[in-house]
């Protein structure tokens, strides 16, 4: 079964890190990634660029609209994701609870519920 991890940042946490720490964090989620590659069950992974920097493409009654920007303002921000591929929920759920940037924010796990490839 298919589950995205995303990667719910709050961006104030995060910038609250010493920067004598910063290198430790990085360290530690590449760590992680190559927990997830050793596996198996990384199917995707990415990190989104800044919210500020997203698109969103709407339509009402037969006009596109494009709005640049975050979809709402707020203390969390979606900063990336993992597409695993594991055996159920619970699987997916320990995953999401090993990963570091529950430090600073959470992780949704959400199954896959469809998928055309």
């Amino acid at each position: 079964m298919k589950y995205l991890l995303m990667c719910q940042i709050e961006p104030q946490k995060l910038a609250e890190v010493p920067s004598a720490d910063q290198q430790l964090v990085e360290q530690s989620m590449l760590a992680y990634n190559r927990q997830l590659i050793g596996a198996g069950v990384l199917a995707a992974a990415g990190q989104l660029a800044m919210p500020h920097q997203a698109i969103r493409v709407s339509a009402s009654d037969g006009q596109i609209t494009e709005t640049r920007g975050p979809a709402m303002a707020g203390d969390t921000q979606i900063g990336g994701y993992y597409l695993v591929d594991v055996q159920g929920e619970a699987e997916a759920v320990a995953w999401a609870a090993k990963c570091p940037l529950t430090r600073f924010g959470a992780l949704e796990v959400r199954q896959v519920a469809f998928s055309p490839l």
